[in-house]
Parts: structure tokens; C-alpha cells; sequence
């Protein structure tokens, strides 16, 4: 069973499921209007994975986020 969690971003949706072996997750979902063939994307995330990503994210927002060259 699937749950929609309030987002205050606009354009963009969460989505708590259960994920089988992986446990709680989290999609991550955006309307995207440049190819109307394909109008929304999404991600899928743990628990644990949506905390590094938001840590990579607010170090975005903050102005710190470090370049990679891998």
C-alpha cells in the first residue's frame, strides 16, 4: 500500500511504499515538460539513500557542493 506524504515543493510528489527487501521507500516524483511522451519522472529511494541525498542536496542549497571528476 502506497502513501502520498505532503511536499512543499511545487511540481513534485512523494510517495511512501514498501519496497520488498529493501524496505520503506520513497518516490520522488516531478512533472517534466520536454518530451510530453514521457511527462513525469521519478526516483525511488530508502530511508538511507534519501538521507545522503539530502545531505548532498542541502550542501547544493548551502553553496558548498563539491565538484567530482571521477
Amino acid at each position: 500500500m502506497a502513501t502520498e506524504l505532503k511536499s512543499t515543493t511545487e511540481d513534485v510528489s512523494l510517495t511512501r511504499f514498501y519496497g520488498g527487501s529493501r524496505g520503506t521507500c520513497v518516490q520522488v516524483t516531478t512533472t517534466y515538460t520536454a518530451d510530453p511522451a514521457d511527462f513525469f519522472k521519478h526516483i525511488s529511494l530508502t530511508r538511507e539513500e534519501a538521507a545522503t541525498v539530502a545531505a548532498d542536496l542541502m550542501r547544493f542549497a548551502a553553496g558548498e557542493e563539491e565538484e567530482y571528476f571521477g
